[in-house]
């Protein structure tokens, strides 16, 4: 009896201390998951493997675009660069998105996945 008391008091802490160490970024992503799963209503059983799945793939989208272009100090260079650093960014986001569609598609509809993308948009046309 003391050590599933234990044990579960250990799991308690544990789960505390992960989740005081969430970014403001990564709750903002949180609460976003959750405002859009209500909107393309997310049945209740499929919205926690929802949100987690958002919070992936926007943890994945946000890796690829942090990558910048080296700079060399040379206009030109730095130019090209960025622009071919940009083609290979909106490639790896492509493939982000079909990859992320398969998984997405497991439990929303093709128009509920078409809305969360819309709400994307307006999201970031907002900011």
């Amino acid at each position: 009896m003391k050590r599933s008391i234990i044990l579960v008091l250990l799991s308690l802490c544990i789960a505390l201390t992960a989740g005081a160490q969430t970014s403001p970024r990564q709750k903002m992503i949180h609460m976003a998951a959750l405002r859009i799963a209500e909107s393309i209503q997310v049945p209740a059983s499929d919205k926690e493997a929802f949100v987690t799945l958002y919070q992936n793939y926007k943890k994945e989208s946000t890796a690829i675009m942090a990558v910048k272009a080296p700079q060399t100090g040379e206009p030109d260079q730095d130019a090209e660069a960025k622009i071919l650093g940009d083609f290979a960014k909106s490639e790896k986001l492509l493939e982000l998105r079909k990859k992320y569609y398969g998984e997405f598609r497991k439990i929303l509809s093709p128009t509920q996945i078409q809305k969360m993308y819309d709400a994307e948009r307006e999201s970031a046309a907002a900011h």
